[in-house]
């Protein structure tokens, strides 16, 4: 329902467990093996002048600064301007506009979807049925979706609690004369856990 890409999403989080998980495995084995961490302390200075002398063959021009410790930080700074990026696109896709509709050439009727959400969310919050509700807007492909999220109370069933959402969407379609695009959720309840519903208006 929104515009986070659910494929890239686990990827990072893949990455970044499996860095973690190797970082912290390395350093649980040095710190729990008496033979690495001694094996370790013993080629620790090898490996430390071989790493010096790898950023010696590696100048930047006359500056006796290898290329490779800037290279390393432009990495970093991409790095992090992606995350930044990815971080602000998570969740996006709710708007404030449900309707938008030119009524005639000298104006447009704009209904903003709080209205609507206050409407459905009435409508279906004092119902017995539900112990939750909950009711959003989002723009998919350009067009403004309803979604219905409804938690059942033990034993309600599935299907009766679809019925009473969609009488209260019918009923919103009926009030503006339109019909409106919408997305039922239901979990929650014996029934609906064995069972539970999603439907696209």
């Amino acid at each position: 329902m929104n515009s986070t890409n659910r494929v890239a999403n686990r990827a990072l989080i893949l990455l970044t467990g499996l860095l973690l998980l190797v970082v912290g495995a390395a350093a649980a084995v040095l710190v729990l093996l008496p033979a690495v961490r001694d094996g370790w302390a013993g080629i620790r200075d090898t490996v430390s002048a071989q790493v010096s002398d790898w950023l010696q063959q590696t100048p930047l021009g006359d500056t006796g600064v290898s290329w490779i410790l800037p290279a390393v930080l432009v990495l970093l700074v991409v790095a992090v301007i992606l995350l930044i990026v990815f971080i602000v696109r998570q969740g996006r896709g709710h708007t404030g506009i449900a309707l938008t509709e030119r009524t005639s050439e000298h104006g447009t009727t704009v209904v903003e979807a709080g209205v609507l959400e206050h409407l459905l969310q009435d409508a279906i919050g004092s119902r017995s049925e539900f112990v939750a509700s909950h009711v959003s807007t989002y723009r998919v492909k350009r067009t403004p979706v309803l979604k219905i999220s409804v938690t059942c109370r033990r034993g309600v069933s599935p299907k009766d609690a679809a019925t009473i959402v969609e009488d209260a969407v019918r009923a919103l379609d009926e009030l503006l004369g339109r019909s409106v695009p919408a997305l039922v959720q239901i979990s929650g309840g014996f029934r609906a856990r064995v069972s539970s519903g999603t439907r696209l208006n």
